[in-house]
């Protein structure tokens, strides 16, 4: 019974943690060439904020593309809509606050290839 209640406990103290982690790391991107919208599910933010997708050709951070306001805690799928199809690799970045313009703000970021 010990060893259940303290296996529990640990699993439990392990999941806080990572839920009040902000992360990419479990999350996809799903994105097509030629698509306007980026998928991302699922994803974690410690507070409200937001994601933003910027131009990412040639490894540079380029121009912002869109943006989705995510919720704290778990967001089991955010929509970002770019305003017309992509066609190369571009970055997403995670924002805790308001200011999602600057990318050294960020809490998080992943890298999209467009396929």
């Amino acid at each position: 019974m010990k060893k259940t209640i303290l296996a529990t406990t640990i699993a439990i103290l392990a999941a806080t943690a990572v839920s009040a982690q902000d992360m990419f790391a479990r999350m996809e991107a799903d994105v097509d060439q030629n698509s306007s919208v980026i998928v991302f599910e699922p994803l974690t933010a410690s507070a409200d904020g937001y994601v933003a997708v910027f131009d990412n050709h040639k490894d540079e951070v380029g121009r912002l593309l869109g943006v989705a306001s995510v919720r704290e805690g778990a967001n089991s799928e955010t929509r970002v809509v770019l305003g017309h199809p992509v066609r190369q690799d571009v970055i997403a970045f995670l924002f805790t606050g308001d200011d999602f313009m600057n990318p050294d703000n960020a809490v998080d970021s992943i890298k999209i290839d467009v396929e």
